[in-house]
């Protein structure tokens, strides 16, 4: 081979190499212009869920913004809610409790300690019962009714219908209930509360007994008497007697600090002087167990100069009368032998 020849061989294979490193480099772009095209695709897409995404959150927010709009016009239907509500976070609760004990905290006046807190109310309170001047009876009453009517305007009212399904009604008399403190083995065990009566040498230790004794021997009449079921234990025993009044929200609970009896045989003269509950929560129903009573309630200080004191009305057997704080309750029996039951409400 010349050397021209040669010349040749190696331009033509530069030559060659120079074609392979264009289709190399004509390759290479066709594949970025692939790779910046599938980006953009990628990204609309991406951009398209986006927008889908957001539209959908919009449109959930319209949706529950208009259901909420109707369902605060409906006041009815928003307390079932906010009831049905509260029945789950108690179901809630009472799951919790084996392992966490709420209840010293559900108990306390406040949850922190405050050195400012007063517990009188304010001259301003006083509005609520500035406009009531009797006391208004009531049946069949839903518990929207109450909280709407009753309770934000702190009215007193009689529910006629209350009790009807307690046993209490239709169970207790005096008798029987001295014979149930005197031979149920809870009530018997435990000390009664606040135990008063107008009779001479019974109000000291042991002077519950005597007087129910002496009462079931038939030595004993008249007689008033009243005391407060404080004991947990005797509390549970009482309450098998009677159930929190229909009309209350599940909001409203009855006091731990149990209940009270007022008693009174033989002393079925109508008089001037009326006894005082001596209850102090913010509201109390009293119910006519047996026999009938007079009742007075009388505004609180400072409200007794811009209300007025409800006059003297009659609480018939089975008659249920709920007040609120800014009213004392005075009651005076009426027959020979009655029963009132009170429960503090907060």
């Amino acid at each position: 081979m010349n050397e021209n020849e040669k010349q040749t061989d190696v331009l033509n294979d530069i030559n060659n190499q120079f074609k392979e490193l264009i289709e190399l480099i004509d390759k290479e772009q066709d594949s970025s212009f692939s790779i910046e095209y599938f980006d953009r695709l990628r990204n609309k897409k991406q951009n398209s869920k986006t927008k889908k995404k957001k539209w959908f959150i919009i449109c959930l927010i319209l949706l529950l913004s208009i259901s909420i709009y109707f369902i605060l016009l409906n006041d009815e239907l928003s307390y079932n809610i906010y009831f049905t509500l509260l029945s789950f976070i108690r179901l809630i609760l009472i799951r919790i409790l084996p392992f966490w004990d709420w209840t010293t905290i559900y108990t306390s006046q406040c949850f922190l300690n405050n050195p400012f807190y007063n517990n009188s109310f304010e001259l301003t309170e006083c509005n609520k019962c500035i406009n009531t001047t009797k006391i208004i009876t009531q049946s069949n009453i839903t518990f929207f009714n109450f909280t709407k009517n009753i309770y934000l305007n702190h009215l007193p009212v009689i529910v006629d219908d209350a009790t009807e399904s307690w046993p209490a009604i239709k169970e207790l008399t005096v008798k029987k209930l001295f014979r149930l403190f005197t031979e149920d083995p809870v009530l018997s065990e435990y000390d009664l509360c606040s135990f008063e009566t107008n009779v001479h040498g019974y109000n000291e230790p042991g002077g519950a007994d005597k007087l129910f004794n002496n009462y079931l021997s038939g030595n004993r009449r008249p007689f008033m008497a009243q005391w407060n079921n404080c004991k947990r234990e005797a509390l549970r025993i009482i309450r098998e007697y009677y159930s929190k009044p229909y009309f209350l929200p599940s909001s409203v609970g009855q006091t731990l600090t149990g209940n009270w009896f007022f008693i009174s045989s033989g002393l079925n003269k109508e008089t001037n002087h009326l006894h005082r509950i001596p209850l102090h929560n913010d509201w109390i129903w009293l119910a006519q167990i047996q026999g009938s009573s007079l009742i007075q309630l009388r505004p609180k200080h400072p409200c007794e100069k811009t209300c007025s004191t409800l006059k003297s009305i009659k609480l018939n057997h089975g008659d249920l009368l709920i007040y609120s704080h800014l009213y004392n309750g005075f009651y005076n029996p009426l027959n020979k032998e009655t029963i009132l039951l009170a429960q503090g409400v907060d």
